[in-house]
C-alpha cells in the first residue's frame, strides 16, 4: 500500500512539474481599449469565458494550489510585472472586489517568479530581482537534434551500432579469408587439389566440394557458424530499433521495410552461394573435362589449385557483397508497393489522378498547416524575417515587430532566449475562450549564408510539454491542432525539424562539394573560376565523391541520348516528304507549378531537344504584375505566341541563309517559345486570387479557347505542371543559399582576375548575378503557402483540362525519374500531334492525349477549391503495385521453401493438434 501510495504521488508531482507555470494574469481583450468602455469589456470578457487562472502559493508544494477568478482588483497587484496595456478605470464595484479579495491578495506571487522555473539566468527588473532557478523545462534547446524525415539512422547510438555491425561482417569475411588461407596450406588438402584428374569426370567432381570447404572458411567455420546467431540477432536489433524510432503513422512501411531487407539479405546470399557452385559444377567441371579429354590439351595447363582457390575466394565474398543488394531489392519492392497502393505521386501522371490527399502533400508525421499554432508560428517567423532584412536581428529590432503579433516579452536568459506571451481569442460553438500563449526564442547555429536561425518553441499556457516525441503530439483538442509545436524561423519562413534538416543538411553538402572542387583545381592547372549557374554546377560536380560523380555522369549521359532522341524525331518531322512538312510550326511550353520545384532545370530539356532540332526558342517570364497598358487588353493576349510564317525566297528560288540555319524545313520557319509562369500565376499571386466565380469562369473558357486557337494555327501547346513535396522545396531552398554564399567567392576571385577593385566595370557578373537572383524572399514565403498554393495551382489545372490536350504533372522529388519520362511523354504527344493532322498515319499510343480536336465549345464543370478538397479520389489499382506485390511474395517463398521455417511452422501447428488430440482424450476419459 505504501508503494501505490508513494508511485501515484510521485505520479502526480510528475503531471504538475510537466505543467507550465501561468505567465499572464489579465487577459488582453484589446489592445488599445477606449478608457469609457474598459470596464464594461472587461465585464463582458470575464462573463463569456467563465474561467478562473491558476496561481501558485508561496512556499506550498505543486499540488496545492488554488484557483480563482481573477477580478479588476488583481491588476494592480501584478502590473509591474506585466508589459501590456490594462484596462484602466475604477468604480464603486472595483473597489468591492479589493476588499473581498485583499485577505487572499497576499498569497499570489508575480507571474514573473512563476516564469522563473523557464528563464536559466533568471529575471531582473525595476521591482523585482529574482535569482536562478534552476530550469525543470528547457525551452532554449530541441529535445532532439532536427533529422531528415527519411533518414534511417536518427541516433548516434543506432548510427554506432548499424556501424559496428557492418565492421563485424567485413571482420567475419577476414576470418573466413584467413581460414581459407589456412586450409589451402594444410597438406592433405593441398594433396587431394592436386590430384585433380580433369580426365575422369568423377575426380573432377570433387573440385566442388573442395571450393565448398575453402568458401566456408576451412577450419573456421565452425567458429563462423557459432558467431552465426550473434550476427543475426544483430541485424534484427538494428532493425527494430529503426522501426522504434520512425513515427507511428510510418510503422508499416518501416516495419515490412526492414522485414523484407532482412529477407532480402538472406536471399541474396543463397542466390550467391548457389551461383558460385552452379558455375563449378555447370561450368568449370563439363569445359574442363571437355578441353583435356575431348581436345586433348596438355595436363601441364592444369592448375586445380588456382582454380579451387580462385573459386573459393569468390564463394566467400559473393554472399557479402550480394547481401547488400538484396537488402536494397528488398527495400526497392516495399517502398514501390506503398507508393503504388497509397496513391503517391508518380512522375508523371495527369491531373486527374493527382492525389491531394497523399503523404507527398499531407505528412502523417507533420502538424497540418491549418492548426492555429502553425498559423501563428508562421506569423512569428514572417517578423523575425522582417526584423532581419531591415537590420534590426538584435533584441530591440526582434520585440518591435513582435509586438505588432500581440507578443510581449516577459523575460529573457543565457545564450539569447527570450519568452513572450500572447493572448489570443478563440471561439467555437459553444463559447469564447481566451488562451494565453508562450513563445521561447533562441538562436540556433550555426549560420546559413550570415544569417542565423531561431528555435521557436510556441506552446499553450497549460500545456504539457511534450517535445521529448513532439512528431507523436499531433492530437484533437478545442484548440484545433496540438498544444506544443517545435520549429525554426529562417528568412521570414518557420521550418518543422524535418524540413529544417533537410534545407541544412544540402546547404552544408553544397559547400562541402565546393571546398573538395576548390583543391581538386590543382589537378587542372587551366582550370579557372566559375562564372555562371552551369558551370558552377559543372565545378560542383568535380567536388563530389567518385562512386556521386559516376552516378551523376551517367544519369546525364543518359538524359542527352534522349534528348538527341527526340531532335532526330523532330529533324525527321521536319524533313520533305510524301506528307511534307508534320512537325508542328510552333511550340508552347508552359512551365507552371510550385516555386522551387525544378520547373527551368527539368522543362529545359525539352528546349534543348526544340534547339538543337533547330527550332529558335525564345524565353517569357511573367512574374510580374500586368501593366496598365496589358489591363485594357483581352487576358490571354498579355501572353505571347511564336512567330511562325512562310519563308521567305530569294530570287534563285532557295531559301535565305539565316532560315536555313534556324531549320532543316524549307517551307516555313519553326519557333517555340517558353512561358515562365502564366495564366494560372494570376490566380495564385495575382488579381485573379480572389476574383468572383463568374470572372474565374470566363477566364477559363478563355484559356480553353486559346488552346482550340493554338491546335488550328498548327502549334503545339505542352502545358506543364511542376510539383512536390516540401522536403525537396527544402532541399532546394538549402542548394541555393549555398550557391549564393559560394558567388560571394566567386565576385573576389573575378575581381581579383581582373585587377582588383578599380576593374569591376570590366568584369562580367552577368551570370553571378542569376545566381543570387535565383533565390529570393518570396521562395520563403511560397514555402510557407505550400499547400494553399498547391491547392490553386491544381483548381486552375482542374478547370482548363480537356481530353484533347491534358495537363501533365511532373513531379520532381525523384528528378531522374521525371526528367526521362517527361521526354518520353513529349515524343508521345509529337506523334498524337502528327496522328491528328494525318488521320492514316500510324503512330504510337499517347496515354496523355487523345485524337479528336479541341472545340471552341467544349464546356467543362467548374470547380472551386472547397469541392476540389472534399473530393474523394477515384482510386484505382496500380500495375506497380502487383507488380511490387509479386516480387515480395517471390522472395518470401523462396526464403521460407530454402530454410527451416516450414519446418518449424509445420511443427509448431502438429504440436498444437497432437496437444488437442491428448486433451480430447483426457476429457473422454474422465468423462
Amino acid at each position: 500500500i505504501i508503494m501505490v501510495g508513494n508511485s501515484s504521488q510521485k505520479e502526480e508531482e510528475r503531471k504538475a512539474k510537466e505543467t507550465t507555470p501561468l505567465l499572464g494574469a489579465v487577459p488582453k481583450y484589446d489592445a488599445h481599449p477606449s478608457n469609457k468602455r474598459a470596464l464594461e469589456n472587461w465585464a463582458k470578457l470575464r462573463t463569456a469565458t467563465k474561467a478562473g487562472f491558476t496561481f501558485r502559493r508561496v512556499g506550498r508544494a505543486r499540488r496545492a494550489r488554488r484557483s480563482k477568478l481573477l477580478g479588476v482588483g488583481h491588476r494592480e497587484s501584478v502590473r509591474g510585472s506585466l508589459a501590456f496595456p490594462f484596462f484602466p478605470g475604477e468604480d464603486e464595484e472595483t473597489a468591492s472586489e479589493e476588499e473581498s479579495i485583499g485577505s487572499t491578495s497576499k498569497d499570489l506571487i508575480e507571474p514573473s517568479e512563476a516564469l522563473v522555473s523557464l528563464v536559466r539566468g533568471g529575471i531582473k527588473n525595476s521591482q523585482l530581482n529574482i535569482g536562478y532557478h534552476s530550469a525543470s523545462l528547457v525551452k532554449s534547446i530541441p529535445a532532439f537534434a532536427p533529422y531528415r524525415r527519411m533518414a534511417r539512422h536518427r541516433s548516434f547510438h543506432l548510427w554506432w551500432t548499424n556501424e559496428f555491425r557492418h565492421w563485424w561482417k567485413s571482420s567475419r569475411l577476414l576470418v573466413r579469408l584467413g581460414g581459407l588461407d589456412t586450409h589451402a596450406r594444410d597438406p592433405i588438402a593441398f594433396f587431394k587439389m592436386i590430384n585433380v584428374n580433369p580426365l575422369h569426370y568423377k575426380s573432377l567432381h570433387k573440385l566442388s566440394k573442395l571450393v565448398k570447404r575453402l568458401g566456408q572458411g576451412g577450419p573456421m567455420r565452425f567458429f563462423l557458424s557459432r558467431c552465426h546467431p550473434f550476427t543475426r540477432s544483430l541485424r534484427i536489433l538494428v532493425g527494430t530499433w529503426r522501426w522504434i524510432e520512425s513515427h507511428k503513422s510510418r510503422r508499416l512501411e518501416v516495419g515490412v521495410e526492414e522485414l523484407m531487407a532482412f529477407i532480402g539479405n538472406r536471399v541474396s546470399r543463397m542466390f550467391a552461394r548457389l551461383a558460385v557452385d552452379g558455375s563449378v559444377k555447370l561450368g568449370i567441371i563439363p569445359s574442363s573435362h571437355y578441353l583435356f579429354k575431348r581436345m586433348d590439351l596438355s595436363l601441364d595447363l592444369w592448375h586445380p589449385v588456382v582454380i579451387c582457390v580462385i573459386m573459393g575466394i569468390l564463394r566467400s565474398s559473393a554472399p557479402f557483397g550480394a547481401s547488400f543488394q538484396g537488402s536494397r531489392v528488398g527495400r526497392v519492392l516495399t517502398r514501390s508497393l506503398f507508393n503504388n497502393a497509397t496513391h503517391r505521386w508518380l512522375p508523371i501522371q495527369r491531373i486527374q489522378d493527382l492525389n491531394l490527399t497523399s503523404d507527398d502533400c499531407q505528412e502523417t508525421d507533420e502538424v497540418s498547416e491549418n492548426a492555429d499554432l502553425v498559423h501563428i508560428a508562421k506569423l512569428v517567423a514572417k517578423a523575425l524575417g522582417k526584423a532581419q532584412r531591415l537590420g534590426l536581428d538584435g533584441m530591440e529590432g526582434q520585440n518591435a515587430q513582435l509586438a505588432k503579433e500581440g507578443f510581449i516579452q516577459v523575460g529573457s536568459g543565457s545564450g539569447g532566449y527570450a519568452v513572450y506571451e500572447c493572448h489570443r481569442m478563440v471561439s467555437d460553438d459553444r463559447d469564447v475562450n481566451i488562451h494565453t500563449l508562450l513563445l521561447h526564442i533562441t538562436p540556433y547555429g550555426p549560420s546559413l549564408l550570415d544569417v542565423l536561425p531561431r528555435y521557436l518553441v510556441l506552446e499553450l499556457e497549460n500545456s504539457h510539454d511534450r517535445r521529448g516525441v513532439w512528431s507523436e503530439t499531433i492530437d484533437s483538442i478545442r484548440w484545433l491542432g496540438p498544444s506544443v509545436v517545435e520549429g525554426f524561423a529562417y528568412q521570414g519562413a518557420f521550418f518543422s525539424p524535418h524540413h529544417y534538416a533537410e534545407m541544412k543538411e544540402t546547404y552544408d553538402k553544397q559547400l562541402l562539394a565546393y571546398d573538395r572542387a576548390c583543391k581538386a583545381m590543382s589537378r587542372k592547372r587551366d582550370a579557372g573560376p566559375p562564372t555562371d549557374l552551369p558551370s558552377l554546377k559543372a565545378f560542383l560536380n568535380e567536388g563530389k565523391l567518385k562512386r556521386k560523380r559516376k552516378k551523376n555522369d551517367a544519369e546525364f549521359g543518359n538524359l542527352q541520348r534522349d534528348v538527341a532522341k527526340v531532335a532526330r524525331k523532330l529533324k525527321s518531322m521536319m524533313s520533305i516528304g510524301k506528307e511534307g512538312c508534320t512537325a508542328p510550326h510552333g511550340v508552347i511550353l508552359y512551365f507552371e507549378g510550385l516555386d522551387c520545384s525544378g520547373k527551368s532545370s527539368t522543362g529545359g530539356l525539352i528546349q534543348q531537344a526544340l534547339a538543337d532540332a533547330g527550332f529558335a526558342v525564345d524565353m517569357e517570364q511573367y512574374n510580374r504584375p500586368p501593366s496598365e497598358e496589358q489591363k485594357h487588353r483581352p487576358w490571354m493576349q498579355r501572353f505571347a505566341l511564336p512567330k511562325t510564317s512562310a519563308v521567305e525566297h530569294d530570287d534563285d528560288g532557295e531559301a535565305g541563309e539565316s532560315n536555313k540555319q534556324k531549320s532543316t524545313c524549307a517551307r516555313h520557319t519553326h519557333r517555340a517559345v517558353v512561358w515562365d509562369r502564366g495564366p494560372a500565376g494570376d490566380f495564385v499571386y495575382g488579381a485573379l486570387t480572389n476574383a468572383p466565380p463568374d470572372e474565374k469562369r470566363d477566364r477559363y473558357r478563355e484559356f480553353i479557347k486559346f488552346d482550340a486557337d493554338c491546335q488550328k494555327n498548327n502549334i503545339l501547346f505542352i502545358k506543364l505542371m511542376f510539383v512536390t513535396n516540401r522536403d525537396s522545396i527544402a532541399s532546394t531552398l538549402g542548394k541555393r543559399l549555398a550557391q549564393r554564399k559560394m558567388t560571394q567567392d566567386l565576385r573576389t576571385w573575378l575581381r581579383a582576375s581582373h585587377g582588383g577593385e578599380s576593374a569591376n566595370e570590366n568584369v562580367p557578373m552577368e551570370g553571378l548575378d542569376f545566381i543570387d537572383m535565383h533565390i529570393d524572399p518570396t521562395d520563403f514565403i511560397a514555402f510557407n503557402k505550400y499547400e494553399k498554393n498547391l491547392h490553386k495551382f491544381v483548381n486552375f489545372a482542374l478547370n482548363t483540362d480537356i481530353p484533347a490536350n491534358p495537363w501533365v504533372v511532373v513531379n520532381t522529388w525523384d528528378r531522374f525519374a521525371a526528367r526521362k519520362q517527361l521526354l518520353q511523354i513529349f515524343e508521345a504527344q509529337l506523334d498524337a500531334y502528327a496522328l491528328a493532322k494525318h488521320p492514316n498515319k500510324r503512330r504510337s499510343y499517347n496515354p496523355f492525349r487523345e485524337v479528336p480536336a479541341i472545340t471552341d465549345d467544349h464546356d467543362t464543370p467548374d470547380i472551386d477549391e472547397a469541392e476540389m478538397i472534399g473530393k474523394k479520389m477515384r482510386k484505382r489499382l496500380r500495375m506497380g503495385t502487383v507488380l511490387a506485390l509479386i516480387g515480395l511474395l517471390l522472395i518470401v517463398f523462396y526464403y521460407c521453401d530454402h530454410t527451416t521455417f516450414f519446418e518449424q511452422t509445420e511443427g509448431f501447428f502438429s504440436f498444437r493438434k497432437e496437444d488437442a488430440v491428448v486433451s480430447n482424450d483426457d476429457a473422454v476419459n474422465g468423462k
